[in-house]
């Protein structure tokens, strides 16, 4: 009877684990090769003191004027008496040519002062320091440059009351993007 007992118990076992497996098969699922997404990013880094919201326009074929509003990028910027980076994503596959860079709509905006640009694009970058930024770029008649030296500006308005600071790209900075995206 013990016999009985412990070979139908060992049935009993080896019918369950057989089940088991089978119920615990490894599932196999297929590779899936990751595409790395084409995005242009630009980055400002400054010290911005009052709320603001900053806004890059793009242009991906020749010099746009005036550039389209599908073409830009809006950003929130926070006050902060410390440097902060303003960051635009450019959308998957814009590749800039030239580029503008809008100081907001707050007309009670105080000095702000640029510590840094970047253009990141895959693995590539272009960084312009401090005053550097002034070798790439040329402000409108809505921002006054109090201090080249250490990169502060103000945003004003001009005497007809147009409140519109920003900064266009020149030619040297067309040439560093050509350079990050080849």
């Amino acid at each position: 009877m013990k016999t009985k007992l412990f070979f139908a118990s060992l049935l009993l076992i080896t019918v369950f684990t057989s089940c088991k497996k089978d119920a615990v098969k490894e599932e196999v699922k297929p590779i899936e090769i990751e595409t790395k997404k084409n995005n242009f990013q630009v980055t400002l880094t400054a010290i911005v003191k009052e709320d603001d919201n900053f806004q890059l326009y793009y242009s991906q074929d020749a010099y746009e004027v005036p550039y389209k509003e599908e073409n830009s990028v809006w950003t929130a910027v926070k006050a902060n008496s410390n440097q902060q980076d303003i960051v635009f994503n450019l959308p998957e596959d814009a590749i800039p040519n030239y580029i503008r860079i809008d100081l907001g709509t707050n007309e009670n905006q105080k000095e702000i002062i640029i510590k840094n640009f970047k253009m990141n694009y895959y693995s590539k970058s272009f960084e312009a320091k401090d005053s550097l930024f002034f070798n790439y770029f040329l402000p409108n008649d809505c921002v006054k440059i109090v201090d080249k030296k250490n990169a502060i500006l103000q945003n004003i308005k001009t005497k007809e009351g147009k409140y519109d600071p920003l900064f266009y790209s020149e030619k040297a900075l067309y040439d560093q993007i050509q350079l990050i995206v080849k």
